[in-house]
């Protein structure tokens, strides 16, 4: 396995960004739903071993390219800290770098968190591209996302978004709440257990036909999945008269009921 398949693995093997994901050479390929596929590889921005971007291209099976998207690394993850490194006090430009036919990354390691920021920039662009279910017509019970905090007082607000989903139950909807299906199964601790189980809740938000938003204080999981669905959109309903309170300053808002 090459660095960069190992790389890529870790970005895009779950399949919840690209689907039935294969790794060959230095590139990942998949699908997208329908006639449209999608490749994705690091790439150079013109100096040679020197690799800085993300290359995202959009094909039609039997037609070709579609569109495709350069994402530096830089805009993504910003400049990358080196601590006790006095040959990078202002910090590095995070990339691949490659010498004498060895590739790794160039004075830092990313993160559970810069792997993330990757995932959700590739991601975001691809919603563009992605077939919705939630897009068709249905008559009958819509899928509604319970959105609602759970960090801090862990039982309380399990116990609370317990009590909203009952409230979609009992109109004749279907809750989805990430809180009963997640703490279960994915330790908040753990780091790792704890972002994927963030990104399964997106994808959750996906398939549903609205989104309740339910408490006073808005956490920055909650506004992912707020921004989410409105790139999507997909209705964000509130039970609160004026907007959720965001942990800090946001630029982008939920709708209000």
């Amino acid at each position: 396995m090459t660095f960069y398949e190992q790389e890529l693995r870790k970005l895009f093997a779950d399949g919840m960004v690209i689907g039935s994901p294969k790794f060959t050479g230095r590139a990942c390929l998949g699908t997208l739903g329908k006639d449209l596929r999608v490749r994705v590889q690091f790439v150079t921005s013109g100096y040679a071993d020197h690799y800085d971007a993300i290359s995202v291209t959009v094909l039609n099976r039997t037609d070709g390219v579609v569109d495709k998207l350069r994402l530096r690394l830089k805009d993504i993850l910003g400049i990358k800290q080196v601590p006790g490194n006095p040959n990078f006090r202002n910090g590095v430009s995070p990339h691949i770098w490659e010498d004498g036919g060895k590739a790794e990354w160039y004075a830092f390691r990313p993160t559970a968190a810069d792997y993330s920021a990757m995932r959700q920039a590739v991601s975001e662009y691809l919603d563009v591209f992605r077939d919705r279910v939630t897009e068709r017509r249905q008559d009958g019970p819509k899928l509604v996302y319970i959105c609602a905090p759970l960090r801090g007082e862990v039982e309380k607000n399990i116990a609370f978004a317990r009590e909203k989903a009952r409230e979609v139950f009992a109109e004749g909807n279907v809750p989805v709440c990430p809180h009963l299906l997640f703490p279960p199964i994915a330790d908040t601790g753990n780091p790792a257990q704890d972002q994927a189980a963030r990104e399964m809740g997106l994808r959750l938000v996906e398939f549903c036909q609205q989104v309740n938003v339910y408490g006073p204080v808005w956490t920055e999981g909650m506004w992912a999945e707020i921004n989410h669905a409105e790139r999507l959109g997909i209705p964000v309903l509130t039970d609160q008269k004026e907007l959720g309170k965001p942990p800090h300053r946001r630029t982008k808002q939920g709708k209000e009921r």
